[in-house]
């Protein structure tokens, strides 16, 4: 039965002789949006979740301040719980306020059943999520707070649960009473036909596009894809570009749907057979899934990639991230570049390669490098002259970065930048590594000229911070010769800057060879007066206590 059903089982609820009824069916499928839509123009509805609630005698708490507490559309009600509360010290003498009465669960319950008595019109109680009910509730308890409700006078229950994921002690208890307290259950088992989108914030003309090809069934599936997309816009807003968007919002309903409901996983039904099920593992990668709904992009691979990972918590997502795969989604044309024929990608080559050369930034230069040798590699076109560039300039970047103090850049591998093309990730992985050796080359060359000032001193804390990285320490031994010299250690005149300074190349040279350091220091401390012997030997102790 579809959940439009819902709509048309509600408006005639008050002509059935059933008191009770219950709509089961899967999480998503739309029972509460359809039950919500029926009863909106309905004056009174009392709406439960069980989910929360920590006793089941609180539905009479909630049945009585969403019926009788309130004044915004029960008037009536309202005045009579005002004859009812006047009169109430008749009934309970030990009460001297209504705040008292409010404060008890089985007066609430007395005081809900008497008022009941003076309901002219139909009343509809909905208790949902039945399937959420807290541990400390038994589903017993529910069905005789049901009963009583059911006797009083235009009162109606509709109940709402997922029966299948009933808890096991209460799936029993459900099976043994459900007879004699409901009297219809409606299963629910395709979502609603008619669904006024815009009400939901989702735009109807893509979502009957996207189910007419994408047979989704779980309506809260979509709201969640609604919700990540409405998250994602906040950083193309300023975009002015429709195509772009909708790609956007495609991609996002893609990930979301896939990732949840698994539309498109196949289970392999012959184990026996390695090639099909060889076949299946790489067809049920969540990524291959996700691109089957977006075969007719114009949009990069790299953007489903960064979107997925920001889905997945993995990564920050920035509007520069954005704002690049914008303008790769300009260059590929009107038409997808996996559609294209081999001139179409000639001819949009030369703007990319004019893209990478003005690049200003290793992400803008890694994503048009990454486009550009993956089409040309595709079509046979020679690429040398390009990935020269490219080494290059990646360079130049780098060294760039580290200059202006980010040499957290150089931690970075290809992946971070989701490059697919081989060429590219080897030639970005060889200049990283190039300039790691040139930063060191850099602090070594510094240091052995001098070791005064704060310049020094950085340097040298950044030589000993990288001696604990298993790969720069093989690059400082490569270049530690150059720092076996008198101005290495703390001798001479020096100042508290130049101390510190020594401090951390003697930890270096130590770390990298104890035997050969402490040799030179004892050679040294010969050569040098007593002051400067001695702090050597203070120094000493102090990072072989601190290095042992």
């Amino acid at each position: 039965m579809r959940a439009d059903c819902i709509y048309d089982i509600i408006k005639k609820f008050g002509c059935f002789s059933y008191d009770c009824i219950l709509f089961d069916g899967p999480w998503g499928i739309g029972k509460t949006y359809a039950i919500d839509k029926a009863l909106e123009e309905q004056e009174n509805v009392c709406s439960i979740s069980m989910f929360g609630l920590q006793n089941s005698q609180q539905i009479y708490h909630e049945v009585l301040c969403q019926f009788v507490l309130k004044n915004n559309k029960a008037g009536k009600i309202a005045g009579a719980a005002t004859e009812v509360l006047d009169g109430i010290s008749n009934i309970w003498k030990s009460v001297s306020s209504v705040k008292e009465v409010l404060q008890s669960i089985a007066r609430e319950k007395e005081l809900f059943l008497l008022l009941s008595k003076g309901f002219d019109s139909l009343h509809i109680i909905v208790i949902d999520d039945l399937e959420r009910v807290s541990d400390r509730i038994n589903i017993e308890e529910v069905f005789g707070i049901v009963e009583e409700l059911k006797k009083c006078n235009n009162v109606k229950i509709i109940l709402v649960a997922n029966i299948d994921e009933l808890q096991e002690n209460n799936k029993e208890i459900f099976k043994k009473h459900n007879e004699k307290v409901i009297d219809r259950i409606y299963h629910i088992t395709e979502k609603p036909e008619k669904i006024n989108w815009g009400e939901i914030g989702i735009h109807a003309g893509f979502m009957q596009e996207f189910l007419s090809v994408h047979k989704v069934k779980n309506l809260r599936t979509l709201k969640k894809a609604q919700r990540f997309y409405d998250d994602v816009y906040i950083l193309v807003n300023q975009i002015d570009n429709q195509q772009f968007k909708d790609e956007i919002r495609l991609i996002c309903f893609a990930i979301v749907v896939e990732s949840t409901d698994n539309l498109y996983y196949k289970q392999n039904d012959n184990e026996d057979d390695s090639n099909k099920k060889i076949f299946n593992e790489l067809h049920n990668e969540l990524l291959y899934r996700i691109l089957l709904y977006l075969q007719e992009v114009r949009s990069s691979r790299n953007l489903v990639n960064i979107l997925l990972e920001y889905y997945n918590n993995q990564i920050v997502l920035s509007t520069s991230d954005i704002m690049l795969e914008y303008k790769i989604f300009l260059q590929a044309g009107n038409k997808p570049n996996y559609f294209k024929t081999d001139d179409e990608i000639r001819r949009i080559l030369p703007k990319i390669e004019d893209d990478i050369v003005k690049a200003t930034t290793i992400g803008e230069l890694n994503r048009n490098a990454d486009e550009y040798e993956m089409w040309s590699e595709t079509i046979g076109e020679d690429n040398a002259s390009m990935l020269d560039k490219y080494r290059e300039i990646v360079r130049n970047l780098l060294w760039n970065e580290v200059k202006k103090e980010n040499e957290d850049i150089l931690g970075y591998s290809y992946d971070l930048w989701h490059l697919e093309a081989e060429k590219v990730k080897e030639i970005y992985e060889e200049e990283r590594n190039a300039v790691r050796k040139m930063v060191i080359q850099h602090y070594v060359d510094y240091l052995k000229e001098t070791t005064k000032g704060k310049m020094a001193f950085e340097y040298s804390r950044k030589l000993r911070e990288y001696c604990a990285n298993n790969y720069y320490k093989e690059i400082i031994k490569e270049n530690i010769d150059k720092l076996y010299n008198r101005k290495s250690f703390p001798v001479d005149e020096i100042d508290s800057v130049q101390y510190h300074t020594c401090y951390n190349i003697m930890s270096v040279l130590y770390h990298i060879n104890q035997d050969r350091f402490l040799e030179y220091s004892d050679e040294l401390s010969k050569q040098c007066d007593n002051m400067s012997a001695h702090r050597m030997d203070v120094l000493i102790r102090e990072i072989i206590r601190i290095i042992d």
